[in-house]
């Protein structure tokens, strides 16, 4: 196949090709991406163009040799590959953007506990070389009840002192509560706008609220079967906060089997109870934080400026007001 770095293409057009990878990168994450605005790095189209020299240079730099086709997420192209010195291993370069800003150093301090390994790292480029994974076999494809139990484990397992630098959630409380209270009104119902805001204010504000390295993002779709491990984490979105707060988006994932259950508030409540049980957390605490980032969900999905997902914003509410009471 050819070293990853004699095989990497240049930009054609408005898609990269990146040779032996496939044909291109996938037109699906060129939409996500193409025209982004930046939030504090580069324009989403002007990532893109430079994004086949990003990867030839990570090539040349860790010795890399394609293994596979580009995957992605919403935000990242990941390249499986083989490496000279550490064997099997998937490149990671990121779109650069704040919530993937600490992810190297996150998955540093994990070490591989709970968390894929982090075998190498370029801030400047927003790459990493990472432990191989099975993506197509993430959590979402057991049982609700054994992804929750698993995440909960994880959770524990990930729990660590803040890292200096990381985003304090305490700060990010202070503005979401304000956004609550501004924009909410159009949205949701009264109570959920006032509880919603009163919880960023009086949970943000408790002692020790930024005291824990957490991965914001710990949900079922971001925890993959393994070889080392069966179960690791993955992508993390790292902030000083509690853990509790990193519950609310396993619950308000695999939306379709809350609704279809007889009762989609005891669906969700007990995802919140079997999660917190394994991870030893608090389970008021867990289902308040739901509550308040199911209802800000709602108000930056209706904020969207393309059209909103009316469907998306419903099912946040509905989360939210099972959290309720």
């Amino acid at each position: 196949m050819g070293t990853l770095a004699d095989r990497i293409g240049t930009p054609d057009g408005s898609v990269p090709d990146l040779g032996a990878f496939g044909p291109s990168v996938p037109p699906s994450f060129v939409s996500l991406v193409s025209g982004h605005e930046p939030e504090g790095g580069v324009e989403g189209s002007d990532w893109l163009r430079t994004l086949p020299r990003l990867v030839r240079e990570c090539a040349e730099r860790w010795q890399l040799r394609a293994t596979g086709p580009v995957r992605h997420g919403m935000a990242a192209v990941v390249v499986p590959c083989t490496s000279a010195e550490h064997g099997p291993a998937m490149l990671k370069v990121t779109w650069p953007h704040p919530e993937a800003e600490h992810e190297h150093l996150a998955l540093r301090a994990w070490a591989g506990e709970g968390a894929v390994r982090l075998l190498a790292a370029d801030p400047s480029s927003w790459a990493m070389l990472l432990e191989p994974a099975h993506d197509d076999r993430p959590l979402t494809t057991v049982d609700v009840d054994t992804s929750c139990e698993v995440v909960g484990g994880l959770l524990r397992r990930l729990d660590r002192p803040a890292l200096p630098g990381t985003t304090p959630l305490s700060q990010e409380c202070e503005r979401w509560a304000e956004r609550i209270r501004r924009e909410g009104p159009a949205v949701l119902p009264r109570r959920l706008v006032d509880r919603a805001a009163a919880i960023f204010t009086e949970l943000g504000g408790e002692a020790g609220i930024d005291d824990r390295l957490v991965h914001t993002d710990l949900h079922d779709g971001n925890v993959l079967a393994a070889d080392r491990e069966p179960w690791l984490a993955i992508d993390p979105k790292p902030m000083a906060a509690v853990p509790e707060f990193a519950v609310a988006c396993l619950v308000w994932n695999r939306e379709e089997e809350a609704t279809s259950a007889p009762s989609l508030r005891e669906h969700v409540r007990r995802k919140v109870e079997i999660t917190c049980a394994a991870g030893d957390l608090d389970v008021d605490q867990a289902m308040m934080w739901t509550l308040a980032r199911c209802a800000l969900n709602a108000v930056w999905e209706a904020e969207r400026p393309d059209a909103a997902d009316a469907d998306f914003v419903t099912w946040q509410v509905s989360v939210a007001k099972a959290m309720d009471g």
